[in-house]
C-alpha cells in the first residue's frame, strides 16, 4: 500500500480574496490538507506558517502555448525564471501547457513543445524542480492541443527527463472519454500530480458519482502513486464545509473495495463545467 494519501487546494478554487489569509491556511490545516497550489507569492508566509507546503507554480502559455516556435522566444524565458524561482523557493512543480491548436496538427505540435521542454526539462533537473505539463478537455478549454491523456504522456517519453512529468486531471480526462484508471497506472512514473472534481459541471468529487472516485483512488492508490491529490472545482459557497465532504469521499475511496481491472470505461462526453 502506498503512503497516506495526500490532499492539496488551488487557491483560485477556495481563497475568493479571503481578508485573513492566516486564517483561511489554518482552516486548510484543520480540514486536512497539507499542500496548496497556485498560491500568489504575496501569501507564502501566511500558507507556509499554517503549515501547508507550496507545491506549484503556474506558468505561462495556456492558450499562446510552446506547441508553435514563434511563442518559445517569449516563453522559454519566463519558463527558466519560473524554475529559478521555484528552486530558491523550494517548490517542487512548475505548470507547464501546450497551447491552443489554431489549425496546427497535434504531431508538429507535440514536436513542438518537445523542443521547448527538452532543454528546460534539463535546466530544471539541474535546479531539482519538475516541469508539469497539464491537459484539458475541449469543454472547458475549447481548441486546447494537449486534450488528451497521449498526448502528455508521449512527450514526456520524447523528452526523456526525470523533471518533466504529467498534471493528470481526472475530472478533464473523464470529459474527454479516457480510461482514467489505466491511464494513471499504467504510466504511473510519468504522473506528479492529480486533479480531481466531478462531471459535467466540474463540482466537488463524490465517492461513486459521474467518475467512480471510490474505485478510482482505491486503484491509483494501490498501484503506488504517493503523490498529491488536488481538489480543484468550482466551490459552492458554504466551501470549507463542502471540501471536508469531499476530503471525506476521497479518504473512504483509499480504503475501499478494490477497483476492478477494467478501470473506468470510456464514456459519451458531457457538456458542462
Amino acid at each position: 500500500m502506498a503512503d497516506p494519501i495526500k490532499f492539496s487546494a488551488p487557491d483560485w478554487c477556495f481563497f475568493r480574496e479571503n481578508p485573513d489569509p492566516a486564517a483561511y491556511y489554518r482552516k486548510l490545516k484543520q480540514l486536512g490538507f497539507t499542500g496548496v497550489e497556485m498560491v500568489d507569492p504575496s501569501r507564502w508566509p501566511a500558507a507556509r506558517s499554517a503549515g501547508l507546503s507550496i507545491l506549484n507554480i503556474p506558468g505561462p502559455g495556456m492558450e499562446k502555448g510552446l506547441n508553435r516556435v514563434e511563442n518559445h522566444a517569449e516563453l522559454v524565458p519566463k519558463i527558466r525564471a519560473l524554475i529559478d524561482q521555484a528552486a530558491f523557493e523550494k517548490i517542487p512543480h512548475v505548470i507547464v501547457f501546450s497551447g491552443n491548436r489554431g489549425g496546427l496538427d497535434d504531431r508538429t505540435g507535440l514536436s513542438n513543445c518537445a523542443t521547448a521542454l527538452g532543454p528546460l526539462a534539463r535546466e530544471a533537473d539541474k535546479a531539482r524542480v519538475t516541469l508539469i505539463f497539464e491537459m484539458f478537455c475541449q469543454q472547458n478549454h475549447p481548441d486546447y492541443m494537449a486534450d488528451n491523456s497521449r498526448f502528455g504522456f508521449d512527450l514526456v517519453q520524447k523528452v526523456g527527463s526525470r523533471s518533466l512529468k504529467v498534471l493528470y486531471d481526472i475530472y478533464h480526462m473523464a470529459q474527454m472519454g479516457e480510461d482514467v484508471i489505466k491511464d494513471i497506472t499504467g504510466n504511473l512514473k510519468s504522473v506528479a500530480h492529480i486533479h480531481v472534481a466531478e462531471k459535467p459541471k466540474r463540482t466537488a468529487p463524490l465517492p461513486a458519482g459521474e467518475i467512480p472516485y471510490g474505485k478510482i483512488v482505491r486503484a491509483v492508490h494501490e498501484a503506488g502513486y504517493s503523490g498529491y491529490w488536488g481538489l480543484e472545482y468550482h466551490a459552492a459557497p458554504d466551501h470549507f464545509s463542502e471540501m471536508g465532504e469531499a476530503l471525506m469521499a476521497l479518504k473512504s475511496g483509499a480504503s475501499g473495495p478494490t477497483a476492478s481491472a477494467s478501470g473506468l470505461p470510456p464514456k459519451k462526453q458531457d457538456q458542462g463545467g
